[in-house]
């Protein structure tokens, strides 16, 4: 029988929409992992956050949050829906450097429309800042409306979320694999060392990207002892980014139960789970 408490994990990449629903009186299982398809394009309806196929994503995400009976539920943002960067803790302390750095960032736009938070890093000199606006965020708002307790989930607390699960130790890499982008995100005895994302019109242009990057962000280029890859065409971008990467650190696709360290009824899936993982690990908070 569902549990009140359960949480409902969502991301949606291409044409689908993924989910998984916890089971809070068994670690680590969960209810249910599954995948609705529809004939459009779910990520860019909810990225326009304008599109006439946002009332029908609102009932599926309704309807699942009744069938399993929900509590909360936690949705992946998408990076580039965010803009992410490491500054000074000197400028977070300085509630004037805060505001200036917040308006070259957000170049001008009014201050009523900007949602700072901060993350602490592993070095405790700097934070990282994660900015949002009305625009960006108002399909994830008609995506979630009617629903009390939502987390808008940044790509890089992915991460976070497996440490929480899984308690690695050393050091790791997420790169979550999007349509138009890739998020990286390092981690160091249990703390976030740096996050970045990149943009691209032709997965072939990473390698480009990727080495412009790690110039000027040094933890890119650190020892990672794995680098956990999911999303879409995770294959494709574990062929391209490999060579940048660490030959000792251990490459792994996030596609199968064990990898994840977590259980379910079913075995097996009508979809690649690498890329039902950021909901799985959202559903586990």
């Amino acid at each position: 029988m569902p549990e009140d408490n359960a949480c409902l994990g969502l991301c949606f990449f291409d044409h689908q929409l993924f989910y998984a629903v916890s089971n809070p009186k068994q670690s680590a299982y969960l209810t249910r992992i599954g995948a609705v398809n529809f004939n459009f394009d779910v990520a860019q309806a909810v990225l326009s956050g304008q599109s006439d196929h946002l009332p029908g994503l609102h009932n599926t995400v309704l309807d699942l949050k009744d069938r399993y009976e929900v509590k909360n539920v936690r949705v992946l943002m998408y990076p580039s829906m965010e803009c992410w960067s490491i500054l000074p803790k000197l400028v977070y302390d300085d509630a004037s450097e805060r505001e200036a750095h917040i308006n070259i960032l957000m170049n001008g736009l009014s201050r009523k429309k900007i949602h700072p938070a901060w993350h602490a890093l592993s070095n405790e000199n700097f934070k990282l800042i994660r900015l949002r606006t009305d625009s960006t965020l108002s399909g994830m708002q008609s995506l979630t409306a009617d629903i009390s307790s939502v987390d808008l989930v940044s790509a890089f607390e992915i991460g976070e979320d497996w440490i929480k699960h899984a308690r690695p130790g050393g050091s790791f890499l997420t790169v979550g694999c999007f349509k138009n982008c890739i998020s990286v995100s390092s981690f160091i005895l249990g703390k976030l060392r740096g996050a970045t994302y990149i943009t691209f019109e032709d997965p072939d242009d990473l390698p480009y990207f990727w080495l412009q990057k790690a110039r000027e962000l040094s933890w890119m280029q650190g020892l990672h002892e794995q680098i956990q890859v999911y999303g879409r065409q995770a294959y494709h971008f574990i062929e391209i980014l490999q060579p940048f990467w660490d030959d000792a650190g251990t490459v792994s696709k996030m596609n199968t139960l064990d990898k994840m360290q977590v259980t379910a009824d079913e075995d097996t899936y009508g979809f690649d789970l690498e890329l039902a993982y950021p909901a799985i690990m959202l559903a586990l908070d």
